[in-house]
């Protein structure tokens, strides 16, 4: 998987975002309460429309990333909430701070 920093997410993304900013933001809310500390995890295949959303705990998170990687993301995210979307069919992966 090619890695690049961007300052933006495609467009496709950013309107799904948008238009749901307030169900993520629950669903991201909620899911810290029940679950504590982590990411929402969004996996996306444009050609289909379809986007499944999904909160990773710090266990979860460990099983999929080295442990500095997870202590990066927290450390960058300056209490903002933690967003990864990967594209299934375009192999991308983008890290988003709301």
């Amino acid at each position: 998987m090619n890695i690049q920093n961007v300052s933006t997410v495609p467009k496709y993304l950013d309107n799904f975002l948008q238009a749901n900013n307030k169900a993520l933001d629950e669903i991201y809310e909620e899911s810290v309460k029940v679950m504590g500390d982590g990411i929402l995890s969004l996996k996306c295949k444009q050609s289909e429309n379809k986007i499944d959303v999904a909160f990773m705990n710090e266990e979860l998170i460990l099983n999929n990333f080295p442990v500095e990687t997870w202590e990066n993301l927290k450390s960058n995210r300056q209490n903002k909430k933690l967003y990864i979307i990967e594209d299934l069919e375009k192999s991308s992966m983008f890290i988003v701070y709301i």
